[in-house]
């Protein structure tokens, strides 16, 4: 307790978490906050928090909480709030918040507290089936770099072909093939370097979605000797994989290139 909390006399006077300058009326044990009469009231009427511990009167501890020990600071903290730790989780925006965002953005949503139902999630379905959709989509990555490589060999491949048969054409029909050679390799540049630059685009977001994923997936395999931590990590990497999923599924559209060939003029 000496760690992590600040003591101070029954004298002195605690104020309210969320208002800041109203001095509390009660402390949730649940939430360790400090609340006002009108937060205490809302925080009564929500059911999220039906079950938590309020304790108002002599029996409210006086003390500020200082920090976590030795936790770490990402991802427990609210994005929005810094300095305020995670607590709940909101369903219907598939997003976690710290007790202010819950007093000022999720009013009215179906939430839960974090700290009900994070115990076990790492030996979940759902936790094992978001791992096993990280994988899976892992493959995809790959196929889809195998699938770029080889349209950047086959655009090569027409490219030099195409210049190939311009030359030999150019042996046929010098004259002709002199006034028209400059023209005819801007325009095969123009379409080399135009789906070339267009795939390695989609090579790029297709690395970078494979970077995030790995990065995720490494995040929460850190993450999960502290239950608390991997259950928030998960929930964001399964914001970001919906995320991924649907612009890995658009460029895997995309992946293409123009077929193009050369024909001797009629009129020579």
């Amino acid at each position: 307790m000496a760690s992590s909390l600040t003591l101070g006399s029954t004298d002195d006077t605690m104020y309210c978490h969320l208002c800041s300058n109203v001095r509390a009326s009660a402390y949730c044990v649940n939430c360790s906050i400090y609340l006002c009469p009108t937060c205490e009231a809302h925080h009564k009427k929500y059911p999220t928090f039906k079950d938590h511990k309020l304790l108002s009167g002599i029996k409210m501890p006086y003390f500020y909480l200082q920090g976590q020990g030795n936790s770490t600071v990402y991802p427990r903290k609210c994005k929005d709030h810094p300095h305020e730790n995670i607590k709940f989780l909101c369903a219907s925006h598939n997003a976690d918040f710290c007790c202010i965002c819950n007093t000022t953005q999720h009013n009215g949503c179906q939430q839960k507290c974090i700290r009900d139902i994070y115990k076990d999630y790492v030996k979940s379905g759902e936790y094992k089936n978001l791992i096993a959709l990280f994988q899976s989509t892992d493959k995809t990555t790959n196929n889809c770099l195998q699938d770029i490589d080889m349209c950047i060999n086959k655009v090569d491949q027409l490219s030099s072909s195409q210049i190939d048969k311009l030359r030999k054409f150019k042996a046929l029909i010098i004259a002709y093939l002199d006034q028209r050679e400059k023209e005819l390799l801007q325009e095969i540049k123009f379409n080399r370097d135009n789906d070339i630059a267009a795939l390695q685009k989609l090579q790029t977001s297709v690395k970078n979605i494979k970077s995030e994923l790995n990065t995720e997936l490494a995040n929460m395999k850190k993450h999960e000797d502290n239950s608390n931590d991997l259950f928030i990590a998960a929930k964001r990497a399964q914001a970001l994989f919906d995320k991924l999923k649907s612009s890995l599924k658009d460029i895997t559209i995309r992946i293409e290139y123009r077929e193009y060939d050369l024909q001797r003029d009629p009129l020579v």
